[in-house]
């Protein structure tokens, strides 16, 4: 066909013909004169090439589009991490203010225990964190044992009182007719006629079966509070031959009294009772000594439980060996009571046997 286009017609058709708007007739018009046409061929390769300023709002659209998809996103992860930290601490709070937790024997305090005259067994349950407190107390009794149950929660911050802050502590009041046990929390508090203390507890899980083991034996020792009650001391161990000896030195002690003598006997039969094949504990001061046996405290508390009996109108078991004190928190509170009876007396001072 005749290429009848010339180059200015083509150069008014070219705006349409890069923009794709020419008719089939038209553009094959334009291309036989653009093969043709190295001028208006140039023209068009111009016109269809980008400019600066398209590729520049192109490139910003970029720009901006990828800052909105940034931006968006560091909403979304703020967000998503805020949310994360107030879950956190939600269930962080709800736990320790309001859910709690069951807690541990050991941390259970029992204060002032006191059984009154109508048999009421009167006491304050704690616990020794000072930032927690007993809520939500439920008791159940089954077969004469009475078993109390808790949850430990932290003190309400703003939980305020006439002078102050302070912690809710439970009173409790309980008829002890038709009982045998109290247990708060998983402490045993009350057994056949005794409140049980918690050094007793502690005594009885620090127990050994081996005089030669120092480290457990420097345990009863702390526990029994030898150091506050008499002095700083050495300790050193006959673990040989029979008799098997536990001694303790007091180096720095003051010019023994009755009253140390006393004491010394009182924590001595305990060391006895806690050390199943120990025979022997001996004290020594630096200007004198002395040495119990477990014989001779056997047949003293012997003599003792029968007088506290007669005495009392109770029935509580002559053992024929110290030993049988460590048995059970029972036997030992009653090991303590007849031990303060002997040597410490009613007034809190040690004195003689």
């Amino acid at each position: 066909m005749k290429n009848d286009l010339t180059c200015g017609v083509v150069r008014d058709l070219l705006p349409s013909y890069v923009e794709n708007l020419l008719g089939e007739e038209s553009k094959e018009a334009v291309d036989r004169h653009l093969e043709n046409c190295p001028e208006c061929r140039e023209r068009k390769e111009d016109m269809a090439a980008p400019t600066g300023a398209e590729e520049t709002a192109e490139a910003a659209k970029e720009v901006d589009f990828l800052r909105r998809v940034k931006k968006g996103t560091v909403k979304k992860i703020a967000l998503a991490v805020v949310c994360t930290v107030l879950l956190v601490v939600g269930g962080y709070l709800l736990k320790e203010f309001v859910i709690g937790r069951t807690p541990d024997a050991e941390h259970i305090s029992i204060e002032n225990p006191q059984v009154d005259a109508e048999n009421n067994l009167n006491l304050l349950a704690d616990t020794y964190w000072g930032a927690y407190e007993l809520r939500g107390l439920k008791s159940t009794e089954e077969n004469g044992i009475l078993t109390y149950t808790a949850r430990e929660v932290r003190v309400n911050p703003f939980q305020t009182a006439q002078g102050g802050y302070r912690k809710q502590i439970p009173l409790l009041s309980i008829p002890l007719k038709g009982l045998d046990e109290v247990w708060i929390c998983g402490r045993l508090v009350w057994q056949d006629g005794m409140v049980i203390d918690r050094d007793t507890l502690l005594l009885l899980d620090a127990k050994t079966p081996y005089c030669g083991d120092a480290p457990a034996l420097g345990n009863i020792a702390k526990l029994l509070q030898v150091g506050n009650q008499i002095g700083r001391y050495n300790i050193s161990l006959q673990t040989s031959e029979r008799p098997y000896r536990w001694t303790l030195e007091f180096e720095d002690a003051e010019e023994t009294t009755s009253a140390t003598w006393g004491m010394s006997r009182f924590l001595g039969y305990q060391m006895l009772a806690l050390v199943e094949n120990l025979d022997e504990v001996s004290f020594r001061f630096p200007s004198s000594s002395g040495v119990f046996t477990a014989e001779l405290a056997s047949a003293a508390l012997a003599r003792v439980t029968e007088e506290y009996n007669a005495e009392h109108a109770t029935s509580w078991p002559v053992h024929e060996s110290i030993k049988e004190y460590a048995e059970s928190p029972l036997e030992y509170q009653r090991l303590v009571t007849l031990l303060r009876m002997m040597f410490i007396g009613t007034s809190g001072v040690a004195v003689t046997a």
